[in-house]
């Protein structure tokens, strides 16, 4: 289906007062019986919220609590009709939790056998950990079920090998002062010593609050890194990348920062990767100014293709709105989708959002665009003027955001 014709169900949220239990809950009104749960501290909004879409169209929601900390996760999963998959948890809800530690889950993704690797930081470091298809944790898995590694900050982005090695983006500080790395480990969760400077490498930092947003493994084992940051709307994407071993690319970094400088001389750039063989794609959205509550006249969207070894390939332009971040979701039949939003004039409860979705083909030609409507902008505009996450795999992208208040979650699914 195209997404000019998209159909798709709305998980509408629903918060219990504050004080009134441990949880709050999101309610569907177009799909019964579907629950979203989240800690009652993410009412405070500064969850850890991640999502991924498996193999098998069923989705996985995981919310951890942001302030207050607490000391457990909740994961939902949801079957492609938008039911609770009954297999999972206590009829589609698991508690996580680990030893009575604090954290907060940032990623997940699919690992084989309907297994999930999840990640993100205790107060010790690092957290990796694996839960079966019933969202039990994985005894056969670190320790436990889990991995803590005593690295400052926290695992941003995570991928698998095609060797079956996990592979993490971890970032740590803010401001001036951002750190990013690259990690490894085995299949199991023992740290890959002779990856990197004893298990990790540091990559290059080159913007104000960075992050590293995915990281991705090449068959020849060359692993790539997005970054993006900034701030007070100026924002940028940038890429690294490593070999098999963890040591910088040689030649890669002043290749591709060239080829921004050449195509970006100075423009504002935000943009998501699409991975393809012996090269990759940035797709996203460039404009001459910092981002304001008042769009660009200069905002366009923007393809920008490379080789492996950061070397331009070619570059190609479109219509789109302008603001941070966006989405480049790769689709079964080769093409991808760009999802991203406009910088709204108002920023208040009663003040709606949307989200642009463009279809592209595999030759990257412009299919078609459509604009979902959303409930809800932040009084914080525009760090939370926007969805919260979105997943997919290919066949079927889920977008986790915010219900009208703000204060609980609503899931929205996006067949395509």
């Amino acid at each position: 289906m195209g997404w000019g014709g998209l159909m798709f169900s709305l998980v509408f949220a629903a918060a219990s007062a504050a004080g009134t239990g441990p949880a709050a809950s999101a309610v569907s009104s177009a799909c019964a019986g579907t629950v979203i749960s989240a800690p009652q501290s993410w009412l405070a909004g500064a969850a850890g919220i991640a999502a991924e879409v498996q193999p098998d169209g069923n989705t996985l929601v995981v919310v951890s609590a942001g302030f207050p900390a607490a000391s457990y996760a909740i994961a939902d999963e949801f079957t492609p009709a938008c039911t609770p998959d009954r297999a999972f948890g206590q009829d589609g809800t698991e508690h996580l939790a680990f030893g009575g530690q604090e954290f907060t889950i940032s990623a997940v993704i699919p690992a084989p056998g309907g297994k999930t690797l999840l990640a993100g930081s205790t107060a010790k470091g690092w957290l990796v950990a694996r839960i079966d298809a019933g969202g039990r944790l994985d005894a056969a898995f670190g320790t436990g079920g889990s991995a803590v590694l005593p690295w400052p900050g926290s695992v941003s982005a995570i991928t698998q090998t095609s060797s079956g090695s996990i592979v993490l983006g971890g970032t740590a500080g803010g401001g001036c002062c951002a750190r990013e790395w690259i990690g490894e480990l085995t299949r199991d969760g023992a740290l890959i010593r002779g990856f990197g400077a004893g298990g990790r490498e540091a990559i290059p930092v080159y913007l104000g609050d960075s992050g590293i947003g995915r990281v991705w493994a090449a068959p020849d084992g060359e692993i790539l890194a997005l970054s993006g940051g900034g701030n007070m709307g100026c924002w940028g994407t940038y890429v690294s990348a490593l070999t098999s071993r963890g040591t910088p690319v040689p030649g890669f970094q002043s290749a591709f920062n060239a080829a921004m400088h050449h195509v970006l001389p100075s423009q504002v750039f935000v943009a998501g990767v699409i991975i393809r063989p012996g090269s990759f794609l940035l797709a996203g959205t460039d404009q001459d100014t910092c981002v304001s509550a008042v769009p660009s006249r200069t905002a366009q969207g923007r393809i920008i293709a490379f080789h492996l070894n950061g070397t331009l390939a070619g570059t190609a332009t479109f219509a789109s709105p302008m603001t941070e971040p966006a989405w480049a979701l790769p689709r079964s039949n080769g093409g991808f989708a760009l999802a991203t939003s406009q910088p709204p004039i108002e920023a208040s409860p009663h003040a709606k959002a949307s989200l642009t979705v463009l279809t592209f083909s595999a030759g990257n030609k412009h299919q078609g665009t459509a604009v979902i409507p959303l409930p809800y902008i932040s009084q914080s505009f525009p760090a939370e003027a926007i969805p919260v996450t979105i997943a997919t795999n290919g066949q079927v992208s889920s977008l986790v955001t915010s219900n009208a208040t703000g204060k609980a979650l609503r899931l929205i699914q996006l067949p395509y």
